[in-house]
């Protein structure tokens, strides 16, 4: 295995990559030549490999020499990045033209034996600063290559100072095994002066766990609930019983309404012994895995809100506006370039709105003004919303003591969800209760919802019980945990690196 990286100005040569693509490189020797290009052809067109197998039982091929093992073998082979004429070309050429504008480009990649490029890493000036700034938690994007694009294309996103979805980098990989993985994230680390985020969300996939583990053990790991309940669900349960439909909306309250663990664990159980449901195994499985996933396990984590299945499909849609099905490498050049600068035009506008504008209070708490000063508007409006929701939070006259200075205070609420048609939080009849403690030396407060914890962003059950209490200013302790990408100063000392951003194409943005 051959392997180059850049760092610097200076541009690699390609040469020993091969234009065009090979076959496979090993074969099963006891597969008979005529049945030889079966199980490719069956993976080309979407047949899973235990279908793949039966169907060459079904045939009168159960004799063959062929493990299971081997045969997942020949069908990971043909998703092998594929590399047409003039592809090679195109991504010397985008390298290099990105080197010359950019001195900060950060590239590797990696050839096979037969000296056909197999993975390639890059990161440019932008991403790193802004991996810097806000690369405490990393959504690690797989949409490319579950949905059958053409270009097997793998990105590291996150979250900016206006909620925005931003770019970190880029990769294309040839398989998805443990070792192509394990080579990614390190390489990763490395461009990244060894910095590995506090968190990081995947789908849920046993190579890229195992390789996390190995390459980056201090880092957080979790699942994309968006994954689980928007692609899992549908896949092992649509069809397999008459009420799929009644069954996952029970679960879907089950899993956001749950608050505490133990509550969760109770109501999980109810249901799936509710709908007769209790030998399922993937059910099961991802009970047991539940601490990846479940947001009563998940929210005392800090995970600048990507743990909602709107944020993730708004960050898995980065490049959905350039990239096709079918979209090829050369063609990738340009549309990487055309996505970045509107990225870049796009939040110069948000600093530019924040600056110039200033979101007016829409109530009389103290603590809504001060956070008026400290959040970019787009986070504000986010403290606006949990602050005109008061109007439904409730304090319980009774407080419990839980120490000489510490004391629980129980509010009810209502809870909101999302409209089916119009996509949008509205208020239900649903009530639930949260608690708060609140330290009466210190000021400081906790709440069981917490949103401020998962978020950075103060709930409007801590509004409420600093009104109540008549304070005014925020505890230091949630200045030290607010996400700094969230404040407005986010950026200041970089802002002219990031705003500086070039295409190959040399021109500045």
């Amino acid at each position: 295995m051959e392997e180059s990286s850049k760092q610097s100005g200076n541009s690699h040569h390609f040469e020993d990559f091969l234009d065009e693509e090979g076959e496979n490189d090993e074969v099963v020797e006891a597969v008979q030549a005529h049945v030889k290009k079966k199980p490719s052809t069956d993976h080309v067109l979407g047949v899973n490999t235990p279908q793949i197998h039966a169907s060459l039982t079904r045939n009168g091929l159960e004799n063959m020499a062929m493990a299971d093992m081997n045969l997942c073998n020949v069908t990971d082979q043909e998703s092998r990045l594929k590399l047409g004429d003039g592809d090679v070309n195109a991504l010397l050429e985008f390298f290099t033209k990105m080197a010359a504008d950019n001195q900060n480009l950060f590239y590797r990649y990696r050839v096979d034996q037969f000296g056909r490029l197999k993975d390639v890493m890059w990161v440019d000036a932008r991403g790193r600063v802004a991996y810097e700034e806000f690369g405490d938690v990393v959504w690690f994007d797989t949409t490319y290559l579950t949905n059958g694009y053409e270009l097997p294309l793998v990105t590291f996103v996150g979250v900016n100072h206006h909620g925005k979805s931003i770019l970190f980098g880029c990769a294309l990989i040839s398989h998805e095994t443990l070792e192509t993985f394990q080579w990614l994230f390190n390489t990763w680390l490395l461009c990244m002066g060894g910095k590995a985020p506090i968190g990081i969300l995947t789908d849920k996939d046993v190579a890229m766990r195992k390789a996390l583990s190995v390459v980056m053990p201090q880092s957080r790991h979790g699942w994309s609930l968006r994954h689980i309940l928007l692609k899992s669900f549908s896949k092992k349960l649509l069809g397999a019983f008459e009420r799929y439909q009644e069954f996952k909306e029970v679960l879907h309250n089950v899993i956001y309404d749950s608050l505490m663990p133990e509550v969760f664990e109770v109501d999980w159980s109810s249901a799936v012994k509710e709908f007769d449901l209790e030998s399922n195994d993937w059910l099961a499985g991802l009970f047991q895995e539940r601490e990846m996933w479940v947001p009563a396990y998940m929210n005392q984590f800090f995970w600048a809100g990507m743990k909602t299945t709107q944020r993730i499909g708004s960050i898995s849609s980065f490049f959905n506006r350039y990239l096709k099905k079918h979209t090829r490498l050369p063609e990738f050049a340009s549309l990487y370039c055309e996505a970045m600068e509107t990225n870049v035009y796009d939040e110069g506008k948000d600093d530019a709105d924040t600056s110039r504008y200033v979101r007016q209070v829409v109530t009389v708490f103290p603590v809504e003004v001060l956070l008026q000063k400290l959040y970019t508007d787009a986070k504000f409006k986010e403290v606006q919303s949990e602050a005109t929701r008061m109007l439904y939070v409730n304090p319980r006259p009774q407080k419990k003591v839980l120490s000489d200075h510490v004391v629980e205070i129980t509010l009810d609420d209502r809870v909101w969800i999302i409209c089916k048609s119009t996509k949008k939080e509205i208020v239900s009849d649903k009530k639930c209760t949260y608690k708060v403690r609140f330290n009466l030396d210190s000021n400081k407060a906790w709440c069981d919802c917490k949103l401020f914890e998962c978020r950075g962003i103060m709930c409007r059950h801590l509004i409420r019980v600093y009104d109540i209490y008549h304070i005014a200013e925020v505890p230091e302790i949630h200045f030290e945990a607010m996400e700094e990408g969230h404040k407005k100063e986010a950026y200041s000392g970089k802002s002219c690196l990031s705003r500086s951003f070039k295409n190959p194409k040399g021109t500045k943005v």
